[in-house]
């Protein structure tokens, strides 16, 4: 089944956090605010992180160098330093700094500590650049900083629980499929797969790729999309909206379960047994 994450991350977008998440009407307010009165927040999460080297920065730069902002940044007023600490659009400031801009609009709220911080893991999950690894952390610490879990991050940021759960489930794999995952070996449609595998399965992975085998074995795994050149494959589609079908798949999971095996293993397996019946 394809993984939902990359299909609901498309359709994100920052107004989300500020309609859902930010504040409410009765507290929100937009203004522009002047440029050398802004500091980024300790509460954002790339607030070390470096501007102007990586590819997207050069691209927001040269885009807010020919288009106005569109979505304002985010930032919360400081009584005692009497300036505004940046909360999410890091690199819609620099950029809009590095044009010479003198104001920017911002929305202003009153978020600080865990929820502030929040907040900005949320703005950094949406975007489509981020790497695997760095986006499974960020749900985690999301996750940890929003009481109730799972099931309460689904409901605040309108994510499905299932996605939440692929993305944790990557931080479940063995360090050496985790470097791979960052070495951009395995993607993220296959690491959430592998993360789902038995652990012997992701014990022949890890085998394989210490042997230099690991695409291969991911191939035989079933990890990859599509079977590899060469495959004979039969495809079985079970609708689960359908009392048969749905009873048939439970009963194979079982039996596959109490046999050690994969569902696909254990459907394959009793396929031989039929065929060598009748054979012989």
């Amino acid at each position: 089944m394809r993984s939902t994450v990359e299909q609901e991350s498309r359709n994100m977008s920052l107004e989300i956090i500020i309609n859902t998440n930010i504040t409410n009407s009765n507290h929100m307010k937009i203004k522009n605010i002047p440029v050398n009165l802004i500091d980024v927040a300790n509460e954002n999460v790339r607030k070390d992180d470096s501007f102007g080297k990586d590819d997207k920065d050069k691209l927001i730069k040269d885009h807010l160098s020919k288009f106005d902002l569109l979505q304002p940044v985010v930032v919360r007023f400081d009584n005692e330093s009497q300036r505004y600490k940046l909360l999410i659009g890091r690199r819609r400031y620099f950029a809009l700094s590095a044009k010479g801009e003198k104001n920017i609009p911002a929305v202003i709220t009153q978020l600080e500590g865990a929820e502030a911080e929040a907040a900005s893991l949320f703005e950094n999950l949406i975007r489509k650049d981020l790497p695997p690894l760095e986006k499974a952390r960020m749900v985690k610490k999301l996750v940890d900083f929003t009481k109730g879990g799972v099931t309460a991050v689904s409901a605040k940021y309108g994510l499905p629980k299932s996605t939440v759960s692929e993305w944790l489930s990557i931080l479940t794999l063995p360090g050496l499929l985790q470097k791979k995952i960052e070495k951009g070996e395995i993607t993220t449609y296959e690491a959430i797969r592998i993360a789902r595998k038995p652990k012997r399965i992701q014990e022949k992975l890890i085998a394989a790729a210490n042997a230099g085998m690991l695409q291969e074995e991911m191939s035989r795994a079933g990890v990859k999309r599509g079977a590899p050149r060469g495959l004979l494959t039969i495809r079985l589609v079970f609708d689960p909206r359908k009392k048969p079908d749905k009873q048939l798949w439970d009963r194979i999971r079982e039996k596959a379960d109490e046999n050690g095996l994969e569902a696909t293993d254990y459907v394959r397996s009793i396929l031989l047994k039929h065929v060598q019946r009748k054979v012989s």
